[in-house]
């Protein structure tokens, strides 16, 4: 049986780790601008933990023993994309409080450095200007809270091209209540509060000049 299990299976009901996440992401943004100044593209880099890449990894191996890992990492790309596509790629956008949805993602690579896997990829989007009346913000984060998604502390997030844009991250403030009740969460167990994830995860306003 091949054990590469597709990404939203193992972000949503994988089990095999202990704790509470169970996993975590370290996340790098870049928003891509036009020459014109607009909005472009969403690129994203997921920086998986050790362990949670070392678990891929065996999976990888066991279900694709002849490919080499060029290879198996593209293959596993494109299952990871397939299937993320149909949880909006785990990524909230709203432009001016309306929400939008994901296109569908492109330039997606998967790559192994110092121990971790790496997911990159990219979302398009709207081609407009955000303002400070109508502000781009997005939030990433796994629906179940079993995996933690968060900027990575040592990086910033990136404007590409856009000249006069500024960002802000909003720590998250889940209430008390769902702290707790998340910590009574085991390996076996996925929370029945849909969403559980959405308000521990940071959420990021990106705003520009009048051009």
């Amino acid at each position: 049986m091949n054990r590469i299990l597709p990404i939203a299976v193992l972000l949503l009901f994988c089990g095999t780790l202990t704790a509470h996440p169970h996993a975590w992401i370290d996340l790098r943004v870049s928003v891509l601008f036009t020459e014109a100044g607009d909005l472009k593209a969403l690129r994203q880099e997921w920086a998986f933990d050790p362990t949670y890449s070392h678990l891929l990894l065996e999976d990888l191996a066991a279900g694709q023993p002849d490919l080499d890992l060029d290879t198996a990492l593209q293959v596993m790309t494109e299952r990871m994309l397939a299937n993320l596509r149909e949880h909006g790629y785990f990524t909230e956008i709203e432009m001016g409080g309306r929400r939008l949805e994901p296109a569908p993602a492109r330039n997606g690579s998967l790559n192994l450095r110092q121990r971790r896997l790496h997911l990159q990829f990219e979302l398009p989007l709207e081609a407009a200007r955000p303002d400070p009346t109508q502000p781009l913000s997005y939030r990433v984060y796994d629906p179940t809270y079993w995996i933690e998604i968060l900027h990575d502390e040592e990086d910033v997030i990136h404007l590409a091209g856009g000249s006069g844009c500024s960002t802000r991250i909003e720590s998250p403030r889940p209430e008390a209540r769902l702290v707790a009740y998340a910590a009574t969460l085991d390996r076996n167990q996925r929370a029945p509060i849909e969403d559980l994830g959405r308000p521990f995860a940071e959420v990021v306003s990106v705003e520009c000049t009048p051009p």
